[in-house]
């Protein structure tokens, strides 16, 4: 019986083939299971006590014996933890769902759990024999932001979930050392203006401004007020206003395919004061790292857009196109890189 359950996966420490190959396939129920936890608000529930399933069930509006059996399995791959008497308290994973949390990723693991998302995965054959993303199964001249928009819940979730992962990589940024320098500085395609303002505040000498879309400028002006920060609105297609002593892209271009991408260094390095630097903050896929995280969000690219996670040398190659120069990537603590340019 034991040798039977070690080849069907049900012995935590098996690694046989067999374990493993059933282990991967479970992911996906896995991350179903969290991020339904995370969407009924069960780690904001439970705080730092300990609550019957019956309450949490009373509470989200559930069926106590279905939710047992779904909190009992995210407690046995280490997602909240399981106490006698059908009892449930959180752990350090799971506290990461709370709301409250520094750093929480509870609308990022609801953004797993949005229909479009889910569903967008489940046709990635047709990305993978089309090179497109999935939403041009069914309507070929859609958009994956244009349809999102359409549905404000879904919008609204997924704006939280990169906020939320935006703001965890910012703080990796500013712990990385860079030196900001003292002119002026312009996060292109800043959006709500996280890492902006977090560089105003860690280099009071330099001017530092935003540039995005008319109407996301409009709105993050209104939100902040000045906070130390400039507004600009445009698109960098068409052009940005310089002179620029740093133009910062932060998950901008990694949305794109080569050409667009070129198109928008082309604009920073227009842009650029004498002596200027564009810095390209975005994960790469470094085999001596080997981040699974890098490999797994390039797949999340060609599923979800036209864009891609890029090596060392896919970075160099498309700055040169570009008129500029890798000059240097900079390590942080977490899968972001710094990647340094100037103009050849």
């Amino acid at each position: 019986m034991h040798s039977l359950m070690r080849k069907m996966g049900f012995v935590d420490n098996d690694r046989s083939p067999e374990g493993t190959t059933l282990r991967l396939l479970s992911g996906k129920r896995i991350s179903r299971g969290v991020a339904l936890a995370a969407e009924l608000g069960i780690a904001d529930i439970l705080g730092t006590d300990s609550h019957a399933v019956e309450t949490i069930a009373s509470r989200t509006q559930s069926a106590p014996d279905a939710l047992y059996r779904v909190l009992r399995m995210l407690a046995g791959v280490g997602m909240f933890e399981e106490l006698p008497d059908r009892r449930f308290r959180n752990n350090v994973a799971s506290a990461t769902l709370r709301a409250d949390a520094d750093n929480s990723l509870r609308d990022y693991a609801r953004w797993y759990g949005v229909h479009r998302h889910w569903t967008a995965w489940a046709d990635l054959d047709f990305s993978v024999k089309t090179g497109q993303p999935t939403v041009r199964k069914h309507a070929p001249d859609a958009s994956t932001f244009g349809l999102l928009a359409e549905d404000e819940t879904a919008q609204t979730i997924y704006n939280g979930a990169m906020s939320s992962l935006s703001a965890m990589e910012g703080e990796a940024i500013m712990r990385s050392g860079y030196d900001w320098g003292s002119g002026r500085i312009l996060d292109v395609g800043g959006g709500h203006g996280s890492l902006a303002r977090r560089i105003a505040q860690a280099a009071p000498d330099a001017r530092v401004g935003i540039f995005d879309l008319a109407h996301v400028v409009e709105q993050v002006a209104e939100q902040l007020g000045t906070a130390g920060v400039d507004f600009v609105g445009g698109s960098f297609f068409d052009g940005i206003p310089g002179p620029i002593d740093l133009c910062i892209l932060k998950h901008v271009i990694h949305n794109w395919d080569d050409v667009s991408a070129q198109r928008i260094l082309g604009s920073c390095r227009d842009a650029l004061a004498p002596g200027g630097r564009i810095l390209v903050c975005e994960m790469v896929i470094d085999e001596e790292d080997d981040h699974a995280f890098a490999k797994i969000m390039d797949v999340e690219m060609l599923v979800g857009r036209d864009g891609r996670e890029r090596t060392p040398a896919e970075f160099e190659s498309l700055l040169s196109a570009a008129g500029c120069r890798l000059t240097r990537i900079v390590r942080t603590d977490n899968p972001i890189r710094l990647i340094e340019a100037t103009p050849v």
